[in-house]
């Protein structure tokens, strides 16, 4: 599954204010990019429609939305940073290892045990091939 510049754009969005209204989210959007508050609800319902975002209704007038972790959002994760390492190889590792952006200690270190767990399965089956 990709996503387009503004779904990120708007995902990231969502993800940094927790759950909120489609004009908090637009808002939030808008710090980035210039973008009119209809193209952002038309992206929220996608995002919704591909599983990534839920939808919390509050009254007629009042819609929440927030992050939806689950299957679909690990998709998309895994294709686009399998899409950056296929396209740069060891460097796009690097680079969010050096970058951590928001990452805590702790998630930083089970990136470096996945990769580790990785290179190990790859030299264990680069050996019996």
């Amino acid at each position: 599954m990709e996503l387009g510049e503004l779904e990120l754009a708007v995902l990231q969005a969502v993800r940094s204010l927790g759950e909120a209204s489609t004009g908090s989210i637009h808002r939030e959007v808008r710090k980035r990019r210039n973008v009119a508050y209809t193209s952002v609800t038309t992206t929220l319902y996608r995002l919704v429609d591909k599983d990534l975002v839920q939808m919390r209704r509050e009254s007629e007038k009042k819609v929440f939305y927030s992050v939806k972790d689950g299957k679909a959002y690990d998709t998309v994760v895994s294709t686009m940073i399998g899409r950056m390492v296929d396209t740069f190889g060891p460097a796009a590792i690097s680079y969010i290892l050096e970058n951590p952006g928001n990452l805590t200690q702790e998630e930083i270190a089970e990136l470096r045990r996945v990769i580790a767990k990785a290179k190990a399965k790859e030299d264990r089956d680069g050996r019996s091939g």
